[in-house]
């Protein structure tokens, strides 16, 4: 299903586009005012887009093309200096409610910090440009992520399969619980985040499609894991759109709304909302299997042989 192409309100004014002589403080305000027009306004397009049948893929490139154009928006809007311009558009970000983490740093200190902490490495993996100087970008990612990719390889798939463990005793470690997280949940998103990561950095892939196009996986099991990734978010979507927050763990009164929405109907004797759990604890199955293959692809350790043998 394909989303609608509509030309969108102009909520950033002209004169908003234009600093001139008025100073940042005094335009701030009605930057604020018009993000949040703009967010109303977008949020309820994708919404309307996944409650029209748009697929789990659909809605999640439709929010995150939300938030990217929002932050290219700000960014023009501040001709200062890079941590000036940070600075500002965090702040912008934070007065709309956005929950929003950020950093400053320069490509050796990217390199540096991706020595000693897990989560920046892991996080600079999925480091894309999205406003500034594409030129100085593609410097930093012969700097940085393709030594990243390059560097201290066993170390890193040593400790994110030993994180994807404690995530596992964390959340237990069955597809089958009654009120499952979503995302941090065995056959959950993480399960497949973690997944493509280990190979990404194994076999020095781009992304997913780069790994099937070096061999690591098959064009069946490419397609399965975007399916898998693409059931995910149409449920996780569904449940943030019901929540209005964050939330990753279906709740029981919840499976019934979802059931309701995804179309279920009481079917010899069995009510939707059971329907709907069998089926996910059936994907979720699939899922957790699709992981473990290719994190048993990408890690091998000699001093745990049945580490990832155990749960295959």
């Amino acid at each position: 299903m394909k989303q609608q192409t509509q030309t969108p309100p102009d909520f950033f004014a002209t004169e908003l586009m234009l600093a001139g002589d008025v100073s940042f403080d005094e335009r701030r305000s009605p930057l604020i005012e018009a993000a949040r027009q703009y967010l109303d306004h977008h949020r309820h397009a994708c919404h309307e887009l996944h409650q029209s049948g748009g697929s789990g893929h659909e809605v999640v490139h439709c929010l995150t093309s939300m938030a990217d154009e929002l932050i290219r928006t700000l960014y023009h809007r501040n001709k200062d200096l890079a941590e000036k311009i940070a600075e500002r558009v965090l702040y912008l970000l934070w007065d709309l409610n956005l929950d929003v983490g950020y950093s400053v740093r320069t490509a050796a200190d990217c390199l540096s910090l991706a020595q000693q902490d897990l989560t920046i490495r892991t996080a600079l993996l999925d480091t894309r440009f999205l406003a500034g100087d594409a030129v100085l970008y593609r410097e930093f990612e012969k700097q940085v992520l393709q030594q990243i990719l390059a560097k201290n390889n066993q170390a890193f798939l040593k400790a994110k399969y030993e994180e994807h463990q404690a995530r596992r005793a964390k959340y237990g470690s069955s597809v089958y619980m009654l009120e499952p997280n979503i995302k941090e949940g065995e056959g959950g998103l993480r399960d497949l985040h973690t997944a493509v990561w280990m190979a990404r950095v194994k076999f020095k892939a781009k992304d997913l499609r780069h790994l099937l196009k070096k061999g690591v996986i098959s064009e069946r099991e490419y397609q399965q894991i975007e399916a898998a990734y693409d059931y995910l978010w149409r449920i996780r979507n569904e449940l943030h759109f019901q929540s209005k927050r964050k939330s990753d763990q279906i709740q029981f009164d919840q499976q019934e709304q979802i059931a309701a929405f995804l179309g279920y109907q009481k079917n010899r004797g069995s009510l939707p909302v059971e329907l709907f759990m069998q089926d996910y604890y059936a994907q979720a199955t699939e899922t957790e299997h699709l992981a473990s293959m290719l994190i048993f692809r990408a890690y091998k350790d000699k001093d745990t042989p049945t580490g990832i043998l155990g749960y295959l």
